[in-house]
């Protein structure tokens, strides 16, 4: 299984418990062979793949990704400080559904902040919820406008929400009987959202329930208002105080702007399901062969609708008798009563009756009430956005300031160390397997260089991807797409669609294409920690232009030239392996040799074949040229042979000194680095290839 591109930022042992946590089944004892190694190698692949792009937008090169429990679904770990990535989601689901979740994913991780807000104020039923169906929003029109690659995954991002929309219905009918009116105010926000996005203007759902409908038209500015209220990249860069303030001026929005008007959904809510908790008791006492219905209530109630009442409860209870036959499980609740089969009338005397009740049992329904509605909220959350809580299993669990407060609340945790000792060591075989099954020379060195190449691979995409966005520019009357705030700037003047200037044009880019060529030296002076902290830097090279797609030739000398990876040629397991060998080649026979001049001569030649419009050779050395008989001092004199490409080709030309002494370095290379620490080979390498690209016009 190839792990070449896998972010590690931790030691062997705690890896080797994280793999163990990732592949068991918390469900029973089962060996972490439950996938095929086929399905192990798509699954690792794609999560390095989904790694970069969460580094990438989430600009935390410490944030690690991990697999989640089989069919768990998608989460950021707050507290924790960790996305999780669903393993079944990387088999079954299209490469541009899994870039979307990470890059919303990462979104969160670099712009959402709850810190401020108070844990009593979370903890009221429907608010975390509410949040939640507006920063999801928010988070996608920061991912849409900072990173205009993924504006085209927007219909995506919709298409997720119909599909939680429509499994959430199913499970609000499953497990309250009816639908709540909080649920479907949030998820008409994301649709409006998306109307929003795509330049359209707001129509509320007509099949809406009334009170929804009026609570939507009442506070739809304000979530528009709310979910604009994101920092641009930049200003994400700059600040983590700007990050929060705008999280702070978001919240503010939501809590004195929408909580109020839709709190009043949440307390019909709560009426509704002090109703089903009522009947609930009720169906027991049925199923139990009690009386059924309260006296008192059938006094209240027409010969009709105690027969459609009674008749609900009944229904209930076949429904769950039928559904424990099909699970062979005894003992199951009974499903709730269809609300929506009971009139308008008959709802509120039943309502009416309940009020008439002592007031211990009132209170016993209205505590079962606001743990069902609470325990149904956690579950919607941590489908839309269990990145905006400390863990998706301990929902209420957040923020530093009141840590001290519900730590004592906590009801699942991390195994100890100690518990999960037995574990480790029965699959430490396993484990051990996994862990270095391919491992060689070049495997072992890059798990050492893996943070240099996230953090190096990350610059690099960003400056690519800013040069080939291009800058928009709004104030047309057509375009490639609109400006959004500009256009409901437009329509609160009353400008038509059709006189509107709110498209935009983008510049044309200014990117530029690369061939980089890199020369080591592999003679004898280069033996011990000089040619492994060499070979470091080759990797730290190699795998990020070849993660990048540029045109890569790796080369080693002495008195002859070593092949390692020719330009137009894929990176593979196998040329990585190849690799290794350059650690013994400064003990053969030619490493007495330092045949400088002609193998930069070589190099250039098959650099010159590249049609790229930027050409990058860039030659490692420790030592003074040392011509071999086979190549003349005359003809390959190393000031001779810069001086020619320089002078004669469009190449620029970098001479990196090894260790000390190596100032003849900058006599020979017009761009050069003398005296490099050999501990310092590999960042010094990163530095100047993130140099190169960024200003190539200065070499």
């Amino acid at each position: 299984m190839e792990r070449s591109e896998q972010p590690q930022f931790v030691s062997r042992e705690s890896k080797e418990k994280e793999i163990f946590r990732d592949l068991r089944s918390d469900d029973e004892e089962q060996s972490p062979t439950q996938y095929t190694e086929k399905e192990l190698a798509e699954i690792e692949q794609k999560r390095q793949v989904l790694s970069s792009l969460a580094y990438f937008i989430g600009k935390d090169f410490q944030i690690p990704v991990e697999l989640n429990e089989h069919g768990a679904g998608w989460h950021w770990d707050f507290k924790e400080n960790k996305i999780r990535i669903d393993p079944a989601d990387l088999l079954e689901k299209p490469m541009d559904y899994l870039r979307f979740v990470i890059s919303h994913e990462g979104g969160h991780r670099r712009i959402s902040r709850t810190e401020s807000i108070p844990l009593e104020t979370w903890q009221k039923p429907g608010f975390s919820f509410m949040m939640n169906a507006i920063e999801d929003p928010r988070d996608n029109n920061f991912v849409a406008e900072n990173y205009p690659k993924f504006r085209s995954q927007m219909d995506i991002a919709y298409q997720s929400s119909l599909d939680l929309e429509q499994n959430s219905k199913e499970k609000a009918d499953k497990e309250l009987g009816y639908q709540p009116r909080f649920m479907q105010s949030g998820f008409e926000y994301i649709e409006q959202w998306y109307r929003e996005q795509r330049g359209e203007e707001f129509a509320i759902n007509a099949d809406l329930p009334d009170d929804v409908r009026e609570v939507i038209e009442k506070t739809l500015e304000a979530a528009s208002d709310s979910w604009w209220r994101y920092p641009s990249r930049e200003e994400a860069d700059r600040s983590e105080d700007t990050i929060k303030r705008y999280a702070e001026a978001s919240y503010r929005i939501n809590l004195e702007r929408i909580w109020p008007e839709f709190q009043k959904l949440v307390e019909k809510d709560m009426e509704d399901q002090k109703m089903q908790e009522f009947l609930n008791q009720t169906q027991e006492g049925q199923g139990e062969g009690g009386e059924g219905l309260p006296q008192d209530l059938k006094n209240e109630l027409s010969s009709e609708e105690q027969k459609s009442l009674e008749e609900a409860i009944e229904q209930a209870l076949k429904d769950a008798q039928k559904e424990q036959g099909q699970t062979g499980e005894e003992g199951q609740k009974g499903k709730p009563v269809n609300l929506d089969s009971l009139s308008d009338e008959l709802k509120q005397k039943i309502k009416d009756y309940i009020d008439s009740l002592p007031e211990d049992r009132k209170k016993e329904l209205t505590e079962k009430a606001k743990q069902t509605i609470t325990d149904f909220e956690r579950e919607l959350d941590e489908e839309l956005a269990g990145k905006l809580s400390d863990d998706p299993t301990k929902k209420i669990e957040r923020g530093e300031a009141q840590e001290e407060a519900f730590e004592s609340r906590e009801t699942s945790r991390e195994p100890s160390d100690k518990e999960e000792s037995d574990e480790v060591k029965k699959y430490r075989e396993f484990i051990e397997k996994k862990l270095h099954k391919d491992d060689n020379d070049y495997e072992r060195y890059r798990r050492e260089v893996l943070p240099i190449i996230d953090q190096l691979e990350q610059d690099l995409r960003e400056i690519f991807v800013s040069r080939r966005s291009g800058q928009w520019e709004s104030g047309f009357r057509s375009g490639k797409r609109i400006d959004i705030k500009r256009r409901i700037q437009e329509k609160a003047k009353g400008v038509s669609v059709m006189e509107s200037k709110a498209w935009e044009k983008r510049e044309l880019p200014q990117e530029k294409d690369y061939a980089v060529t890199l020369l080591a030296d592999l003679s004898g002076s280069m033996r011990g920690q000089k040619i492994e902290e060499t070979f470091k830097a080759v990797i730290v090279l190699t795998e990020v232009l070849n993660r990048l797609s540029i045109q890569t030739e790796i080369l080693g000398f002495n008195d002859k030239i070593y092949e390692y990876q020719k330009f137009g040629e894929d990176i593979s397991n196998l040329k990585r392996e190849n690799m290794g060998s350059m650690l013994g080649e400064v003990s053969s026979s030619g490493a007495i040799w330092n045949d400088d001049g002609w193998a930069l001569d070589q190099a250039s030649e098959r650099l010159a074949k590249q049609k790229a419009k930027e050409k990058f050779l860039i030659v490692l050395s420790d030592g003074i040229p040392e011509e071999s008989p086979a190549h003349s001092a005359e003809d390959y004199e190393l000031g001779s042979v810069v001086q020619k490409v320089v002078s004669s080709t469009d190449q620029k030309l970098v001479g990196l000194g090894i260790g000390p002494d190596t100032n003849h370095v900058n006599r020979y290379y017009p761009n050069s680095i003398s005296n490099v620490g050999v501990k310092e080979i590999s960042r010094k390498l990163a530095d100047l290839i993130r140099e190169a690209i960024a200003n190539f016009d200065k070499f």
